[in-house]
């Protein structure tokens, strides 16, 4: 019994030096490695909890982009950053819409470094739904975000939602055909119903909704008037044959594009548009976020 106590108190004691190391060090690597253990010994638990920078998240467990934040204390937050940029300093930067807002990567990190006054959070599936917003109340942002459990769309229905059986719950598609497979049903809005006091020298939309981007776009003809910036991926192997037509008002209101992932500037046209959907679509499943002016 002594020795088995003995163990122990060693393990323990050699476990709390390196997490003590691991909270006062600078290494950047072995801090991640730290987290990785952590995160990949786990498996058994639904959620895990990260404490960090002043951050804190509930993730999923056995998820890639949950997995990638609890890891690196963020996940894809320089895209947004790019994009504030281009915006410049005349830019107000009042309200974030966050489309497709998972569990609040985005929008809690935006707010918490303040990049904005508040935001707007939308997230359709379930899931995803109920950690985004409790990481939005166990940040005190409950004042600051406002969250919609919501689809953004073309219209007021009812659409089907596929979930994503393959450990990432940022993959949920909207089903555009009566496939047999899991979904979940979810009430979709149009984004027109929450810009009306909005403008284009105080407000982003930043959105990632898996392929579904021309349908919000068919849906937000007011806010693409007021020509207010916008955030989105481009996954060429997720749109449908019409994908180009749901584009036409956004070719009238905006003049250039930078592309996020490469650094580049093009004007908005939809022959620079076409180009880019050829290069990524030659690409196995190439996509790439860019933002419109």
């Amino acid at each position: 019994m002594y020795f088995t106590k003995r163990y122990y108190r060693i393990l323990e004691s050699i476990i709390k030096k390196t997490l003590n190391f691991k909270n006062h060090s600078n290494n950047v690597a072995l801090e991640k490695t730290i987290q990785s253990a952590i995160y990949n010994s786990t498996k058994k638990e639904k959620i895990l909890f990260l404490n960090k920078n002043n951050k804190k998240y509930i993730v999923h467990n056995n998820d890639h982009i949950s997995k990638l934040l609890f890891i690196n204390a963020e996940f894809d937050f320089k895209i947004l950053k790019k994009a504030l940029k281009y915006l410049g300093k005349k830019h107000k930067r009042h309200t974030l819409i966050n489309i497709g807002a998972h569990i609040g990567s985005t929008c809690i990190e935006a707010i918490k470094m303040n990049y904005f006054k508040n935001s707007i959070a939308f997230e359709p599936a379930i899931r995803n739904f109920r950690l985004l917003k409790a990481n939005i109340l166990i940040n005190s942002l409950e004042n600051r975000i406002k969250v919609f459990h919501l689809a953004i769309s073309n219209e007021k229905k009812v659409l089907r939602l596929s979930i994503n059986k393959l450990a990432n719950s940022g993959d949920n598609r909207i089903l555009k055909k009566k496939d047999k497979i899991k979904y979940e049903k979810v009430k979709s809005e149009k984004l027109d119903n929450f810009t009306s006091t909005l403008n284009r020298n105080n407000t982003l939309v930043f959105m990632d909704v898996q392929g579904h981007e021309p349908y919000v776009f068919l849906g937000a003809k007011k806010t693409i008037k007021k020509k207010i910036p916008i955030v989105f991926e481009f996954s060429p192997y997720l749109f449908d044959k019409n994908w180009l037509k749901y584009f036409k008002e956004l070719f009238k209101n905006y003049n250039y594009l930078y592309d996020l992932q490469n650094d580049t500037k093009l004007k908005f046209t939809s022959e620079n548009l076409l180009k880019l959907h050829k290069k990524l679509k030659l690409k196995n499943e190439g996509y790439t976020d860019l933002l419109i002016l």
